[in-house]
């Protein structure tokens, strides 16, 4: 316990292809440096490795190390699309029934004494995997690994077609194997403070900027969940409909509901994203035009579909909703995505105004719409059917006639 090994994933690229917010930089350091600093000041004689993709070798993360001169911090790479395989390769040198730290190089605010907690605890109960609950705040988790629970993951894993998303979150493969992994969700931690998330949301205003947000033909679909949202929408998308895209960011996702619907609204409040989508745009049936989420300049019941993903959470949501409302027809659908998280009175996330818990996201769409569908998005493309809670909510959501 006095020297815990703590595995820190970072990348230079998110799933998206776009850049990770975890190499923005803060007072000169890359946001990672954040994260490693949280974990000296809690455990300073802890062994630190870097774990990252091949493909950032030669890159910005080989200067992390010089950045802790005190304390000797190792960086390993490989296995671009395979987290899970990149965890156990870094910790060849220990045996498999070490327990370690795994953390996300973004997760600036994460809170080690918890950390420390599920150790304490994966220690006496003998577990291959502890973690937070599902919609925690998921910039303030840590999960706790058993190195043989890993390998073990890698075996099973090898002849299943959904192998590559648990690759990516293999906590969920163990969590969902009962029989095969002894695993807890920690429940009686220390109540989290506002000062401690006001804290984390100032700092975060250098850190969550909109490029994360996009999709490039870099993307790693395994783990790409905006491309997700889009495809779990098509399903509920025919050739005879007029969609909107609200909030369509760089329009990778309207192209996508273009190549089946009839026609294609894409909009979006920043001139220049909207103006920038327009001039790579070749689909005749797809329009981009600047508007509002909450004031949309056009004629009620305009719309046959409208999606809105990771919209909701950025705006004041009761005009949102009356305004969905209003411009969608009776008996068609608004199908939404947005962060679930149970302490979103205080997102960390600063570019958001609010987050939602699963409940309180239902009870704003139940204001004007009913409820068909809701699935949790537990991390990246992990979905357990039967089960809400998650970090990220996806709902279909009918007008009534």
């Amino acid at each position: 316990m006095n020297k815990p090994i703590i595995l820190i994933q970072a990348a230079s690229r998110a799933w998206s292809g776009a850049p990770d917010w975890c190499m923005n930089e803060i007072d000169g350091r890359p946001v990672v440096a954040l994260t490693v600093e949280s974990a000296l000041n809690q455990f300073p004689d802890a062994e630190i490795h870097i774990v990252a993709p091949a493909f950032d070798k030669g890159g910005r993360l080989d200067d992390l190390p010089s950045m802790f001169p005190t304390h000797k911090i190792k960086v390993f790479y490989g296995f671009d699309d395979s987290p899970l395989e990149r965890m156990i390769n870094a910790l060849q040198h220990v045996p498999d029934e070490t327990l370690f730290m795994r953390v996300d190089g973004l997760h600036f605010g994460w809170l080690p004494e918890h950390a420390a907690e599920m150790l304490k605890i994966a220690e006496q109960n003998n577990l291959d995997c502890i973690k937070m609950e599902d919609d925690f705040p998921i910039q303030l988790t840590a999960d706790i690994y058993r190195l043989s629970g890993l390998k073990k993951v890698v075996s099973m894993l090898k002849n299943l077609p959904e192998a590559g998303v648990f690759k990516v979150h293999p906590k969920f493969f163990m969590f969902s194997n009962s029989a095969d992994f002894k695993c807890e969700r920690f429940k009686s931690y220390s109540p989290v403070s506002d000062e401690w998330l006001k804290k984390c949301r100032k700092i975060a205003h250098g850190v969550y900027v909109e490029g994360r947000m996009q999709v490039s033909n870099k993307s790693i679909k395994t783990g790409d969940q905006l491309r997700f949202h889009y495809e779990l929408a098509l399903d509920f998308i025919n050739p005879k409909m007029t969609v909107l895209d609200c909030a369509c960011g760089p329009g990778y996702g309207a192209k996508m509901l273009a190549e089946k619907a009839a026609h294609v609204i894409a909009a979006d409040l920043d001139e220049t994203t909207v103006s920038n989508a327009a001039a790579e745009t070749t689909q005749e049936n797809l329009t981009f035009k600047i508007g509002d989420a909450t004031a949309f300049d056009c004629a009620d019941q305009t719309f046959d579909a409208i999606t809105s993903f990771e919209t909701v959470e950025h705006v004041d949501p009761a005009p949102y909703f009356k305004e969905m409302f209003r411009i969608l027809k009776p008996g068609r659908r608004l199908i939404l995505s947005t962060p679930q998280n149970s302490l979103g009175h205080i997102p960390v996330n600063s570019q958001h105004l609010r987050e939602f818990s699963l409940e309180e996201i239902t009870n704003l769409c139940s204001e004007h719409f009913e409820i068909e569908k809701i699935i949790g998005i537990k991390q990246g493309r992990v979905v357990f059917p039967h089960d809400h809670k998650g970090q990220n909510t996806f709902m279909v959501c009918k007008k009534p006639e």
